[in-house]
C-alpha cells in the first residue's frame, strides 16, 4: 500500500475534526466552507449570487465555540506550571527548535486535546555522525526537541507487543516542506515522515511522492532506540486511540445555530422592510402614468395622483419568530454542556457553586491536562535522554481552575485546635497555602515572625 495511506480510525474522524478547527477559526472560515455547514435553499438556481451568497454573507457565526476552548485553556494556566528542567533548561525557551516556549507548546497541546482531542508529541534530535563525543556534539549545538503534530498529520499508526506491552511500531506523518524555486516563493508540498521500529530498532524515513528519500536510525548516547519516542497525547488516554473531543459537541450546535441565524436574517431582509400597496380603483394605467410620470415615489415630502377612486397603504409581514426561538434554544444549550461566558442573567457565583455546577466539564478539562502533562514529562525525559541528562524532568500543568476563598469561620476554628495543641501551625498555614492566601514557605514564615516585635 502507498505511504499515504490513512488509518480507518483518522479516515472516520476527520469531518469532526475540521468541523470544529472551522468553529474555532471563526466566521470567515465557516463561511468559507460553503455549503458544506450552510444548505443551499435554492439549490436548482444555478446563479449563486442571485440568494445564496447574500444568504450566507447575511448569516452571523457567534463564536462561542472559541471562547469556550480560550476559556478553558485560560483556567488550566491561571497559575504557571511547575516544572524541574535541570540540564535541558534550553528546553524552557525554546521547545520545539523553533522558539516556541515549553508553556506555549504547552497551551497548544491542550487546546488541540479540547478541540480534536488527539496531538502527536515527538522527541526529536538531529542525526550526528556515528561515534561523536558528547563534547563534539556540544560544540556543533545539537539539542533535542519536541515536535508536535496535529490529529490531521498523524494519518496512519500501528501498534505491536513488546515484551508484554503494546507500542508504536509504525507512525505516518504528514509534513510541509518548502519549495525553493526561488528566493521568493513560499511554494509549499507534502512529504511524509515515517517512523518504523523493525527488528526492534526505530528508524525515521521521509518520503515524497511514493519514493523514499531518505533514511536514519536516531541514536542517544550513541545507542540505537528499541522504541519510537512519540507520544499521541488524547482527551481521555495517551494512546493511538482516537478519542472524543471535547468541544465536538459545542461545535454542532453552534453550526445549527449559524444555520438559523442565517433563515432569521433572510426572513428580516425580505419580510422586515414595508412595501407599497396603491389601489388605483377605476382609473386607467395609462391615466396614472400621466399623473405620475416619475413614478411612485415613497416620503413624507412626496406624493402620488389618482383619480376615480382608490387608496394606498403599507403591507408588513408579522414577525416569524421561530427562527430566532430556535437560535435561543442552541444557545441554552451550548451553555448547559460548558459555553459558560454566555450564560443567562450574568449573576455572580460562589466558587463552590461553580465547582459543583461544571463539575462534568471540569473532570473532562482536568483529564485533559493531567493527559498534557504526563506527555509533555514523557517527551522531556526522552529529550534528557538524548541530551546525556541523567535527572528525570518533570511538568505539571494547574488542575486548580477555581480560587479557593478562605472560610473565615473554619480558620477560626483551625486556630482554636492550634491553642489547644491538637494540630501544628503547619497544618493552618498549609490550608491558607491551598487557597492562595501565602506563598512563603514556612521556615521564611517563621523567622519574619520571630523577628517582629509583638507590640
Amino acid at each position: 500500500m502507498p505511504v499515504e495511506t490513512e488509518n480507518p480510525e483518522y479516515t472516520n474522524s476527520l469531518s469532526k475534526w475540521t468541523l470544529v478547527r472551522k468553529c474555532i477559526a471563526g466566521a470567515k472560515a465557516v463561511r468559507g466552507a460553503g455549503t458544506v455547514f450552510l444548505p443551499d435553499p435554492d439549490p436548482k438556481e444555478a446563479n449563486k449570487s442571485i440568494r445564496y451568497n447574500p444568504y450566507k454573507t447575511r448569516a452571523q457565526f457567534l463564536n462561542v465555540t472559541a471562547r469556550t476552548r480560550n476559556a478553558m485553556v485560560g483556567m488550566a494556566f491561571r497559575r504557571p506550571p511547575e516544572a524541574e528542567l535541570s540540564g535541558i533548561d534550553y528546553i524552557e525557551s525554546n521547545a520545539n527548535g523553533s522558539g516556541t516556549n515549553l508553556d506555549q507548546l504547552a497551551k497548544t497541546i491542550v487546546g488541540d486535546l479540547l478541540e480534536v482531542g488527539r496531538i502527536g508529541l515527538l522527541a526529536d534530535y538531529p542525526s550526528a555522525e556515528q561515534g561523536m563525543s558528547k563534547e563534539q556534539i556540544n560544540r556543533l549545538g545539537l539539542k533535542a526537541t519536541i515536535k508536535t503534530y496535529t490529529a490531521e498529520n498523524i494519518i496512519n499508526w500501528k501498534t505491536s507487543i513488546v515484551n508484554g506491552e503494546s507500542v508504536l511500531s509504525l507512525v505516518t506523518l504528514l509534513e510541509d516542506y518548502e519549495v525553493n524555486s526561488d528566493v521568493f516563493s513560499q511554494e509549499k508540498a507534502k512529504q511524509y515522515r515515517v517512523l518504523r521500529l523493525e527488528d526492534n530498532i526505530y528508524t525515521q524515513e521521509v518520503w515524497r511522492e511514493d519514493e523514499m528519500i531518505s533514511s536514519f536510525q536516531p541514536r542517544a548516547n550513541g545507542r540505537l532506540l528499541n522504541y519510537i519516542p512519540m507520544v499521541i497525547a488524547g482527551a481521555y488516554n495517551n494512546d493511538p486511540a482516537v478519542d472524543d473531543a471535547a468541544l465536538y459537541d459545542i461545535a454542532e450546535i453552534n453550526i445549527g445555530h449559524y444555520r438559523n441565524s442565517a433563515d432569521y436574517e433572510e426572513g428580516i431582509f425580505l419580510h422586515g422592510q414595508p412595501m407599497l400597496h396603491i389601489d388605483t380603483g377605476n382609473m386607467a394605467a395609462s391615466e396614472f402614468e400621466m399623473l405620475n410620470p416619475n413614478g411612485i415615489e415613497v416620503g413624507a415630502r412626496r406624493g402620488i395622483a389618482t383619480s376615480g377612486g382608490g387608496n394606498s397603504s403599507l403591507l408588513q409581514a408579522a414577525s416569524n419568530s421561530a427562527a430566532h426561538e430556535a437560535m435561543v434554544m442552541k444557545e441554552q444549550q451550548m451553555v448547559s454542556i460548558g459555553a459558560r461566558m454566555i450564560e443567562a442573567g450574568g449573576q455572580a457565583e460562589t466558587a463552590e457553586a461553580a465547582r459543583i455546577k461544571h463539575a462534568g466539564d471540569n473532570s473532562v478539562l482536568t483529564n485533559i491536562v493531567q493527559n498534557a502533562s504526563d506527555a509533555i514529562q514523557l517527551s522531556l525525559k526522552w529529550v534528557a535522554m538524548f541530551m546525556g541528562v541523567s535527572i528525570e524532568p518533570s511538568y505539571d500543568i494547574n488542575d486548580d481552575f477555581y480560587d479557593k476563598t478562605v472560610n473565615a469561620q473554619l480558620l477560626m476554628s483551625k486556630i482554636q485546635l492550634l491553642d489547644r495543641g491538637v494540630i501544628a501551625a503547619d497544618d493552618i498555614r498549609d490550608s491558607l497555602r491551598k487557597s492562595g492566601e501565602i506563598e512563603r514557605e514556612d521556615d521564611e514564615i517563621v523567622a519574619d515572625a520571630e523577628a517582629t516585635s509583638p507590640v
